[in-house]
């Protein structure tokens, strides 16, 4: 779980985490530069923690996922966004679901923002479940960790859970949602926040060669417009695939 100033959501996240019908051998959280109680409110759990000062990669949450992997050693890896709630079976579930040819499996995604517009991207995310190339979201993932390892980790890009999918695939394993369990995004939604999380969307689609017509296609059909702009930004920056972890 990474966490920069999460003070409002964290604890409900950990919660949900601790109760789990299939318990985590180990949970730790990374906090990113925190100015606020977060650190307080995490250190209320059992958790390791992983302070990071300062910022060495460009793209900070890639970072955090990458230096918490360093430090598990157990067959799963999972993900769970600090503002995120799973339902007390989730991972229950998941393991239940997943094959031996699957890289990593998730669950349905539902917002439950109490924001007007976080309740129109409640509806919106309904058109997802019509997508012929779905694929489960990084805010609540389980990977297989030989198959993390296996890639090298996560890379330095804009969204590092779609890197890993895409490295998976192209190595032979599958990828999988399961319709059987929900997690819950619980932030509060505003405009602006829905326009950076789709740009840096769109920049990231261009960094891992995702091609332009099908950009397009994704923004159009989507509903998501500013995917598509941060896809053009990121052809004129020149921004080309972020270096590995040396």
């Amino acid at each position: 779980m990474c966490a920069h100033n999460e003070e409002k959501y964290i604890k409900k996240a950990l919660e949900s985490v601790f109760l789990q019908t299939v318990k985590p051998e180990k949970v730790i959280v990374v906090l990113d530069r925190c100015t606020d109680r977060t650190g307080e409110i995490v250190k209320e759990f059992p958790v390791e923690v992983i302070e990071k000062r300062e910022k060495r990669w460009e793209n900070s949450y890639a970072e955090n996922l990458e230096l918490a992997r360093l430090k598990v050693d157990s067959e799963f890896y999972a993900i769970v966004d600090a503002d995120v709630v799973l339902e007390p079976d989730y991972f229950e579930v998941l393991l239940s679901e997943m094959d031996a040819e699957d890289a990593c499996i998730g669950g349905e995604i539902v917002t439950k923002s109490r924001t007007f517009l976080g309740r129109l991207v409640s509806i919106w995310e309904k058109t997802y479940r019509a997508s012929p190339s779905r694929r489960p979201r990084g805010c609540a993932l389980l990977i297989r960790k030989t198959v993390l390892d296996e890639i090298g980790g996560f890379a330095d890009v804009p969204a590092p859970d779609t890197y890993v999918q895409d490295a998976a695939l192209k190595l032979g394993y599958e990828i999988r949602i399961t319709p059987k369990v929900n997690a819950y995004h619980i932030r509060d939604i505003t405009l602006g926040k829905a326009i950076r999380a789709q740009f840096s969307a769109g920049v990231a689609r261009h960094i891992q060669r995702k091609g332009l017509a099908r950009t397009f296609l994704h923004s159009l059909v989507r509903l998501r417009p500013f995917v598509f702009i941060g896809y053009v930004y990121s052809i004129f920056a020149r921004k080309n695939e972020a270096p590995r972890k040396s």
